[in-house]
């Protein structure tokens, strides 16, 4: 008899712990990555676009260390494949950023300020998951 009781006990336990939403749906303890991708549109010519950085008002996430608290990072650069760049901004949904397409030897070849616009990906309202943003930076 006392078995049941016992296992009861630590299924109880066990979900004791765990993060609710805003709603006390039960949310997993999981983190995830947000993106935006960057389509480049148009013929760029040469020197083509080798990457994109791309800096977020308010921040673009947050840069872990082990030895200090975290500090937000300001801006984030990823590699251009084909046409589209994909961009991890950790768990941040910015309202906005300034968008620059790099040449391979860093020569600035276009920017632009732009609203983001977050689509839920996977998850759920109640508790969080990933989210995309997409925008598209025409040829000059």
């Amino acid at each position: 008899m006392r078995t049941p009781l016992l296992l009861t006990a630590l299924l109880l336990a066990g979900c004791a712990g765990a993060p609710s939403g805003p709603d006390g749906a039960v949310c997993p303890a999981i983190g995830w990555t947000n993106g935006l991708r960057v389509e480049l549109a148009g013929d760029w010519g040469e020197p083509a676009p080798a990457s994109v950085r791309v800096a977020c008002a308010g921040g673009c996430g947050q840069v872990v260390r082990q030895d200090a608290d975290p500090v937000p990072r300001a801006e984030v650069t990823a590699e251009v494949t084909g046409s589209t760049a994909g961009v991890p901004v950790d768990m941040t949904t910015p309202d906005s950023a300034v968008v620059t397409v790099l040449a391979a030897d860093g020569t600035v070849l276009a920017e632009e300020e732009r609203d983001l616009d977050w689509v839920r990906v996977g998850g759920s309202a109640a508790c969080g998951g990933p989210m995309e943003a997409a925008v598209e930076v025409a040829a000059p």
